[in-house]
């Protein structure tokens, strides 16, 4: 999945089914669906933000259950929505800019109270409504026609800027699935808020923000289970939920780094990291069709469905030689983490050492092995035993 798609996904397409939703219904029908889901998409959220010590959703998900309950019945439920939505909007932008914690932990329960409060202080401020039809008329400090465009007040504007803004900082610095699900939480509360929404389709809408953060949560439990944080590869338990499904032929590669203890007891953890990152990298892109996942520590697996294990030997052995060749420099404080899109790695700068790593690989297959998972793996371990007895960086069968 590319990630301009992996950016769409599951926000965009919860936005399509909340306008059809919108469009389709009348608003008897939007009005109970918003209020009979509401209650599972919040709770749901509250309880799996808790277990996964997501503070930053437990506490939209609070805004959002917050919003929906207070404009329920008031005299004016679109300025309402309006004034109350722009203290929430503001406040997702303020989440957009800090990091999870658990939330029964102190930080999170200060990042708690601390938004919840500024929510809460909002609210006694537009209790009156005199107060709510003022905000929705001014005040008007740009060259716009009317209270803002389109149809928003431009405070209202103002702030959905700096929260989008902060979002969307937070998601392009960390890719996290929450990150993205706070961008399009701003955009379906920015459409709950539209003044030509009647009271239902707002909380239509509000319910389906919750559902985008919700969902975020449960994405990004899944990557904490099945993908390893230090390399982006697949973990362990991804490797051996694919191996009890995969069927047929299939070759193992079991791959170690070679001498990785003295890699961190001479340069440190930090170059440890980049020598796992730099195998990682070049295990991505195997040849063969092999499929890479961190197996632990300094230890990574290939997986080559379809093949035998003589079809995979060649291109493990072109994957272990282009991975002896490769050269790396330890990062100095003025080295960039990443490398700018386009640019060729450039060699080391004064101050900074070129290294390099090779790996030992052992295989084995299902042909070979005669057995389930657990024995191939075994029989490509013992194989990666022989390989690092007879000299390391090679490849053993």
């Amino acid at each position: 999945m590319t990630g301009a798609i992996r950016a769409l996904l599951p926000g965009a397409a919860v936005l399509v089914a909340a306008f059809l939703l919108y469009v389709l219904t009348d608003e008897v029908t939007a009005q109970e669906i918003a209020t009979t889901y509401a209650l599972v998409v919040y709770g749901a959220g509250f309880a799996l933000a808790w277990v996964f010590h997501r503070s930053r959703a437990f506490i939209a998900l609070g805004l959002l259950a917050w919003l929906d309950i207070t404009v329920v019945g008031r005299p004016d439920p679109s300025g309402a929505v309006m004034a109350l939505g722009t203290v929430v909007v503001a406040l997702i932008g303020v989440l957009g800019i800090l990091r999870d914690r658990g939330v029964g932990s102190r930080v999170g329960l200060l990042q708690a109270v601390g938004v919840w409060s500024v929510a809460a202080l909002g609210g006694v401020l537009f209790s009156d409504p005199a107060r709510v039809a003022g905000f929705v008329s001014g005040p008007e400090f740009l060259p716009l026609e009317g209270a803002g465009w389109p149809g928003y007040p431009q405070l209202t504007l103002a702030v959905a800027a700096f929260a989008i803004l902060s979002t969307a900082w937070g998601f392009f610095a960390y890719r996290g699935p929450v990150e993205r699900s706070l961008v399009w939480c701003l955009v379906l509360l920015l459409i709950a808020m539209h003044p030509d929404l009647e009271t239902a389709p707002s909380a239509l809408f509000l319910m389906a923000a919750g559902l985008t953060v919700t969902i975020g949560i449960i994405e990004a439990s899944y990557v904490m289970a099945y993908r390893d944080d230090l390399t982006g590869l697949p973990g362990r338990r991804a490797l051996m939920q694919y191996l009890d499904g995969v069927k047929g032929t299939y070759t193992v590669a079991m791959v170690d780094v070679d001498h990785f203890k003295k890699f961190n007891d001479r340069h440190g953890h930090d170059v440890g990291d980049q020598v796992l990152r730099l195998v990682a990298s070049r295990l991505a892109r195997a040849p063969g069709g092999g499929k890479a996942y961190r197996y632990g520590g300094e230890e990574f697996t290939l997986l080559f469905p379809g093949r035998t294990r003589d079809d995979a030997l060649r291109h493990l052995e072109a994957l272990r030689s282009s991975i002896e060749t490769s050269r790396f420099a330890i990062r100095s404080w003025k080295r960039p983490r990443s490398m700018p899109e386009g640019e060729k790695p450039r060699k080391a700068e004064g101050g900074e050492k070129e290294l390099s790593v090779t790996v030992s690989i052992g295989v084995s297959d299902t042909v070979v092995a005669n057995g389930g998972p657990d024995v191939v793996l075994k029989r490509a371990d013992q194989a990666l035993y022989r390989a690092k007895k007879k000299g390391r960086n090679q490849v053993s069968k």
